[in-house]
């Protein structure tokens, strides 16, 4: 069975920063999840500008194939000192995990990572090198469905210092905590607002260092289909079907016509909800086995448009029609895959667009975008 990395961030500025001295990057690979966190030195602007250099540095070479090791090379050579101070300009934390379960970490004057299973703090066995005078320490893990694994930067440790806590939350209380806390029902999202709202409590209104919490659940992929507009070659229609469900997870379609042919050839009725009817969306339809049924073009440019200006599950939670519940299906989703059809319905066609282009594909291109954005697996086939 292969993994899932789902991962969730937050971040606090210190008390009077406009930016956080704290970078993450993420990037989602067919078989791998790459994730960058550094903490420049100092706070605001420069500490921003160093970590996010380190962050960038990294990534570009990663996403290149480049092994872990040359990388943490190449950063050592090319990050400035502090010669006043003796000290690394960033400090950084580099993980990629992979989707059989094994995960790499290297760690240059960060945080150790907390690794949890079953509500168990999980001891990592660290190897020590020294590169460019650096001490450089990393780890092989093999991580397993549900277990977590956070990184944290110095604020989270530093959390309640001279206050709670004199020296500090330090690392063994707040992974103590993180471990309690570590229930299946959170998202990575929901766990990291946890432990941040915990460190603001802790700094008591003034957050003294930059925070960042980055949590990774390990889990079962979540997967879904969206089949919007009929095939060129309608005699394919039963294969496409068969096809479409044959794929298991959840199943959407965008289109009356393509509800009436799914409908047809699965032996289903096709009914219409008018109730869902809005004065942006047509009504939504029902076909017994089948999640989400919307209209097409009309549908797909709405969720467009809203997944642009930055909807989330919370923010259609409660609304019942055409473009809240694909949005829904979809952000509840880790990989989709759209099969497009490409039969052309002369009242979607724009003349200015290319022929092989109709606006059903330009809109499920841009949204597709929009999702790999938001660190989803998306697929598209064009019938």
């Amino acid at each position: 069975m292969k993994l899932f990395y789902e991962w969730g961030i937050k971040q606090i500025h210190k008390h009077g920063e406009e930016l956080c001295g704290d970078s993450f990057v993420s990037s989602r690979q067919p078989e791998s999840v790459i994730l960058a966190l550094s903490d420049g030195l100092g706070s605001g602007v420069k500490a921003n500008i160093l970590a996010t250099l380190t962050t960038q540095i990294a990534m570009h070479l990663l996403e290149n194939d480049l092994p872990l090791e040359e990388v943490v090379n190449t950063l050592t050579e090319t990050l400035p000192v502090d010669k006043e101070r003796n000290m690394a300009y960033s400090t950084f934390a580099l993980a990629q995990f992979y989707s059989t379960g094994m995960a790499r970490i290297v760690e240059f004057d960060s945080p150790p990572v907390v690794f949890i299973r079953k509500n168990l703090l999980q001891d990592i066995d660290y190897a020590n090198d020294t590169i460019k005078g650096k001490k450089i320490m990393s780890a092989l893990l093999s991580v397993e469905e549900g277990d977590w694994i956070v990184f944290v930067s110095d604020g989270v440790l530093n959390a309640g210092i001279g206050g709670v806590y004199p020296l500090g939350w330090g690392w063994e209380q707040a992974a103590k905590y993180m471990g309690q806390k570590a229930h299946q029902s959170m998202t990575a999202e929901d766990f990291a607002e946890r432990i941040a709202d915990t460190v603001a409590e802790l700094y008591a209104g003034n957050v003294g260092d930059d925070v960042t919490i980055v949590v990774i659940k390990v889990r079962k992929k979540i997967i879904a289909t969206i089949f919007t507009g009929p095939p060129a070659d309608r005699s394919r229609d039963a294969e496409i079907v068969k096809n479409f469900i044959a794929r298991g997870g959840s199943h959407g379609i965008c289109g009356g016509t393509t509800a009436k042919i799914v409908a047809k050839h699965l032996g289903k009725a096709l009914e219409v909800d008018l109730t869902t009817m809005t004065g942006e969306v047509p009504p939504t339809g029902f076909i017994e086995g089948i999640d989400v049924v919307t209209e097409g073009i009309l549908t797909l440019t709405r969720v467009n448009h809203l997944l642009k200006m930055g909807a989330s599950k919370d923010s259609v939670k409660y609304e019942n029609n055409g473009a809240a519940n694909l949005i829904r299906l979809l952000l509840d989703t880790d990989s989709i895959h759209f099969i497009v059809g490409q039969a052309v319905n002369p009242a979607h066609q724009n003349p200015d667009l290319p022929q092989q282009l109709g606006i059903r594909q330009h809109v499920v291109r841009e949204v597709a975008e929009e999702l790999r954005g938001r660190g989803k697996e998306v697929y598209l086939e064009t019938i």
